[in-house]
């Protein structure tokens, strides 16, 4: 995910209908306010006015990309990982996804553990009917609504498919979010934010980390996901909890490298995940 390219190829199949479209030249998408918030892509570099979409396509993180690929790369060679080296070296500064809104993130992390996107994205999208239309001086191509609010989630969770153990815990989030009772925002203490989420029945390390990495934190690594074994595994790390230990501070971008390494075929494309 060197580029602004490799961000919108992410979030193209996430996209949910009505809220969001992802176009060839940028992306759209509807936010609290009500408001319609565009960013626009040319080459590798992406546009907008809008803070919350600069989180989303890291904008502002240039500095601090560059400054773990420096921290992995000597890493790299006090562990003699050259794949690593090498994996730096063709694609620098690897962007670390952000969110528009952190309260809709939360709940398509817990919606999409442990299914595929386009189950989780179908899943979404009946939770989507259930926000504020947009004023029809908003609405069109493609942008109809918001995504609901915590309270709304939290009303009419019921409308998921599947699990009820995990429709039981989307509820209980949204309405600790909702209550005030969770503070779920770019500005939370995220230390703070993971550790009353973790006391919620049905949220796991894997949710509250993916949660943090995606509201900025630098230093997240899920040693337990799959795909972060698998890359770690083809970028010839043997011990990666061993690895990340020389990587504090800046363990989200390894994991991004180790994410880019285990898909191969789409090595610009965003980490394999809701």
């Amino acid at each position: 995910m060197t580029g602004a390219p490799g961000i919108l190829a992410w979030l193209r199949p996430r996209a949910v209908p009505g809220v969001e479209v992802v176009a060839a030249d940028g992306y759209r998408r509807a936010l609290p306010g009500p408001r319609v918030a565009t960013a626009t892509v040319e080459g590798e570099l992406a546009a907008t006015d809008d803070p919350d979409l600069a989180r989303v396509f890291d904008l502002h993180g240039s500095d601090a990309r560059l400054e773990a690929d420096a921290r992995l790369t000597w890493a790299a060679a006090r562990h003699g990982v050259a794949a690593l080296a090498e994996a730096i070296a063709a694609a620098p500064a690897l962007a670390q996804p952000g969110c528009a809104d952190a309260h809709e993130m939360l709940v398509r992390a817990i919606v999409g553990q442990q299914i595929s996107v386009v189950a989780a994205t179908q899943q979404l999208a009946r939770l989507a009917a259930l926000g504020d239309p947009l004023p029809p001086a908003l609405a069109g191509a493609g942008i109809e609504r918001c995504f609901p609010s915590m309270a709304q989630v939290a009303d009419g969770a019921g409308v998921l498919r599947g699990p009820a153990a995990k429709t039981a815990a989307v509820r209980r989030a949204a309405e600790a979010v909702a209550t005030g009772a969770i503070d779920v925002s770019p500005a939370s203490d995220l230390a703070a934010m993971r550790a009353h989420l973790l006391e919620l029945k049905g949220i796991g390390p894997w949710t509250v980390g993916y949660l943090s990495l995606r509201l900025g934190d630098p230093d997240v690594l899920l040693l337990g996901d799959v795909a972060v074994r698998k890359g770690a595994r083809l970028l010839g790390i043997d011990d990666l909890a061993a690895f990340a230990a020389d990587c504090a501070g800046h363990r989200s971008a390894l994991m991004l490298r180790c994410w880019a390494a285990a898909a191969p075929a789409a090595p610009a494309a965003a980490p394999p995940v809701p």
